[in-house]
């Protein structure tokens, strides 16, 4: 039967006009495609669920037998350190871990199965692609620090009593900002190296090149000049003392928490200018 005499199905469908919520389609597609990997299920589930979970039963101990275990206070420091510790257990392996298994083949899938052009040739902007792309990671890292963190504080505030409400009224506000801004840079710096290759090999190494390897740096720099203030090269430190500013406590880093504030502002511009550059590399004009 000749072509032009065959008979097709109209679509019925309706075309979702939300440009808003186009992001979300990117977004909830990847998610499934995570949940259904063993592999990272068991590595960005477990290792944070029993790390919160070890929080959660320290909170508890320490309130209904106190005197017994009296290692720290339930504080403000504590809760930083909750988000965000570099020592004696540093939480950015775990931020890392979470990342890598979680983020590092986003991109770097699309550029080897030439998959995003097939993303850009539909109603989706590059914007939403992005974004899209990094609410997978946000989604993740908030699920292992800002939710947590404002659970913890509950728990902390039912299970004592107003003055600890009065004393620590604004840390919430802190939890968030904190988690928000070291969900924001981490995400956006895995998403650059995932972007750079289409092996998500080369992009785990070069994060962790750059996620871990920045610290040791400063601490190389640290010992030759005998100053904190090289502390300003180390994405770690300049998380610790935006954090010491948001929850009011000490810092180790001879620098201004401005100076943090701008070189890390600098690393989220410059991480979207180079996705920017990349996405709209392929962008197909229309």
């Amino acid at each position: 039967m000749p072509i032009h005499t065959q008979d097709y199905r109209h679509w019925e469908g309706t075309l979702n006009q939300h440009k808003r919520t186009r992001w979300w389609i990117i977004a909830k597609a990847e998610l499934k495609l995570l949940a259904k990997r063993k592999i990272v299920r068991l590595i960005v589930a477990i290792p944070p669920v029993i790390y919160i979970l070890a929080h959660g039963i320290l909170i508890y101990v320490l309130n209904f037998i106190p005197g017994e275990i009296d290692l720290f206070d339930i504080d403000n420091e504590f809760f930083q350190g909750f988000v965000f510790r570099i020592l004696p257990f540093p939480t950015a392996f775990l931020l890392a871990l979470v990342v890598i298994f979680g983020g590092a083949g986003l991109i770097s899938d699309d550029l080897k199965h030439n998959s995003l052009s097939l993303y850009l040739s539909k109603p989706i902007s590059w914007k939403d692609y992005l974004i899209g792309k990094f609410a997978v990671i946000g989604i993740l890292l908030l699920c292992m620090t800002l939710v947590p963190g404002l659970l913890l504080f509950l728990e902390q505030a039912l299970l004592t009593d107003e003055p600890f409400l009065q004393g620590y009224f604004w840390l919430p506000f802190s939890i968030v900002i904190y988690s928000v801004i070291i969900t924001v840079i981490t995400g956006l710096l895995m998403l650059v190296f995932s972007s750079l290759t289409t092996n998500l090999r080369y992009a785990t190494i070069g994060f962790c090149a750059v996620w871990f390897g920045l610290p040791v740096v400063e601490l190389i720099l640290k010992g030759v000049f005998r100053t904190s203030s090289v502390a300003i090269v180390s994405i770690w430190a300049n998380f610790d003392r935006l954090g010491s500013t948001l929850f009011g406590t000490s810092s180790d880093y001879d620098i201004h928490w401005s100076l943090s504030f701008l070189f890390l502002v600098a690393l989220g511009a410059g991480c979207i200018l180079v996705l920017r550059h990349r996405i709209r590399a392929v962008e197909i004009v229309k």
